[in-house]
């Protein structure tokens, strides 16, 4: 019965990550085929403000809607999402955290220990979170790194005589994502009415951990307040990115021993354990079936994980 109960759990692992992964390339594939539509509809000047302003809905439901508005915590979930560039809403996400935490709880209770129970749920309940805020890094270290181009294409854009809006437009349909989407929705937000500065501003709002970007909105705006050459500011600052980013590659090519040996030893204890289970599976069997054997396989599965973080952090050169 036990061995039933443990291929029962194996079983319903490795269709949660099956899941997982056909649910990430879903949405991956999803927002390709939206940010798609929406480069040829900038590309053809038809309807661009209505698809680029984001609704900032938080559910479906405008009721749903109205009782999320009311708690802070919902719309900080709503402003990652945005930052993250998600076409998901906060509701979407509560049910799915909801959906893995009770996945998770049900595959501890199958192996009737309920502090993996707990510990298992709370994962699966912030593995959604944890995937938006990766997303988000993502996102943000895709907007520096084409930004130098940007900034190049923009300065040019100005020698050529055009307005500093037109650049933006000229960016928007010319780059590729994320960076051109970021513009286009200035440039659009300008259209509809809203001041060039604020437009620049709501830029910088949905990417606040960028510091690129807000150099080069603090820029655009002192620059129109008080005049100068914006060109050589923005290929100034061009040529500043590009530098810290040979200096990053550089670092991260001393670093990458370090890391290396991390993951070897953060493998090492997987490693070790799955041919034992192969070699003598009764004798690993133990740390399931007997309470101080789970008790010894928490313990080991919280040092691995802590000692996985120590190392990352160690091998994390701080610039």
């Amino acid at each position: 019965m036990t061995n039933l109960l443990i291929g029962v759990g194996v079983l319903a692992v490795v269709a949660l990550i099956e899941g997982l992964y056909y649910a990430v390339n879903f949405l991956t594939e999803r927002q390709r085929e939206e940010l798609r539509r929406r480069l040829q509809t900038v590309a053809a000047g038809e309807g661009t403000g209505r698809l680029l302003m984001r609704q900032g809905r938080l559910a479906a439901d405008p009721a749903i809607d109205a009782v999320l508005r009311e708690l802070p915590i919902m719309q900080r979930l709503g402003d990652l999402m945005e930052e993250a560039q998600s076409s998901a809403t906060v509701a979407r996400l509560l049910v799915t955290s909801a959906a893995l935490a009770a996945a998770g709880a049900l595959v501890g209770l199958i192996l009737r220990a309920p502090l993996a129970a707990l510990v298992l749920g709370a994962a699966g309940a912030m593995c959604p979170t944890i995937r938006l805020r990766l997303a988000r890094d993502r996102r943000d270290q895709k907007l520096t790194e084409q930004l130098p181009a940007a900034l190049d294409m923009i300065a040019r854009s100005l020698r050529a005589g055009h307005a500093l809006t037109a650049a933006f437009k000229l960016v928007a349909s010319e780059m590729p994502g994320p960076i051109n989407v970021e513009f286009a929705r200035a440039y659009e937000e300008q259209n509809l009415g809203v001041s060039f500065e604020k437009a620049v501003l709501q830029m910088v709002r949905r990417a606040p951990r960028n510091r690129d970007l807000k150099i080069f909105a603090v820029s655009v705006i002192i620059q129109g307040e008080t005049g100068g050459n914006l060109v050589e500011i923005l290929e100034k600052l061009a040529d500043t990115i590009r530098g810290r980013f040979r200096f990053y590659e550089k670092a991260g090519a001393l670093a990458a021993e370090g890391k290396l040996s991390g993951l070897v030893l953060g493998l090492l204890p997987i490693v070790t354990g799955g041919v034992m289970t192969l070699i003598n599976s009764d004798y690993v069997g133990l740390l399931i079936t007997s309470a101080l054997g789970k008790g010894i396989l928490l313990c080991a599965m919280a040092s691995w994980f802590v000692g996985v973080l120590w190392l990352r952090q160690m091998a994390k050169v701080e610039l």
